[in-house]
């Protein structure tokens, strides 16, 4: 066991979920292993409750979260510690440009997820969150977000491939560097506030919270979104399936997939 590490942070999708997209009973049992004393951080692109079935799942439910990929932070209370949105003008733009195309829009502001119908993308990401959605015509998306004051933690636009490339590039030229675009793949397009990331959250977060340092740190991860946070922290693991550029920063790769329980392996292997 290195005693250096005093905390735990898990990427979901692709690192700590399993085939069926859920937590594996191999991985409930390794964590069940460890103190209730040492935390355990989810940092995700999800909305907190997306996030919250799965802290329950592995008995850390009242943990904080980094959600949105550092865009929204919460304490163990639920308490908005950090909160980065992106601008209705950005949003009004990605409105206006799907007149073009068919292309689903979501917008998730703090734990409330948006979008106009339930079509092919909207039951995907049902089966895959346990969400459901809010339903509000394009047309009166703005208008209400204005009337509660609120702004979006995350875009995601979900459609064919040429249409989010098309997206990209005009709002680049619109909005310049206002937001940062991040594709988990060709048909998923998301949007959040430039300048976020999981690394800058968990330092913010566990300074804070535990009076803990990133080196203190083994988090795992599986695609772009994770670089940095694999990079900074003490031990940094990189499932099987992970990208070749979050496999290049970190530490250790494990030989097993996030289908292989890499996760319940490598707590095994370094933390008991």
């Amino acid at each position: 066991m290195n005693k250096n590490l005093k905390l735990l942070c898990s990427d979901i999708d692709g690192t700590l979920l399993n085939a069926e997209r859920d937590i594996a009973e191999e991985t409930v049992a390794a964590v069940s292993k460890l103190s209730r004393e040492f935390p355990i951080i989810l940092a995700s692109s999800r909305m907190p409750s997306a996030m919250y079935y799965l802290q329950e799942k592995l008995g850390r439910l009242n943990s904080p979260l980094i959600c949105y990929n550092g865009g929204l932070i919460l304490d163990s209370s639920g308490m908005c510690l950090q909160s980065h949105t992106v601008s209705l003008d950005f949003l009004a733009t990605v409105i206006e440009h799907q007149k073009k195309y068919a292309y689903n829009i979501s917008t998730y502001c703090t734990d409330t997820w948006r979008t106009e119908s339930e079509d092919y993308w909207t039951i995907r990401e049902i089966r895959s969150t346990r969400v459901e959605p809010v339903l509000v015509p394009l047309e009166d998306h703005i208008a209400i977000l204005k009337a509660i004051d609120e702004r979006p933690h995350k875009i995601m636009c979900m459609g064919i491939p040429e249409a989010l490339d098309d997206l990209i590039a005009i709002l680049e030229k619109k909005h310049g560097d206002e937001a940062h675009f991040y594709r988990s793949k060709d048909t998923y397009l998301e949007i959040s506030a430039k300048n976020i990331d999981k690394s800058t959250a968990l330092e913010h977060l566990i300074k804070d919270h535990y009076n803990l340092n990133l080196e203190n740190v083994i988090a795992f991860g599986d695609n772009f979104n994770d670089v940095t946070m694999i990079k900074n922290v003490g031990l940094g693991v990189a499932v099987a399936n992970a990208t070749q550029e979050v496999k290049d920063v970190a530490d250790y790769i494990s030989e097993f997939t996030n289908k292989e329980h890499a996760v319940a392996r490598a707590i095994e292997q370094f933390l008991l």
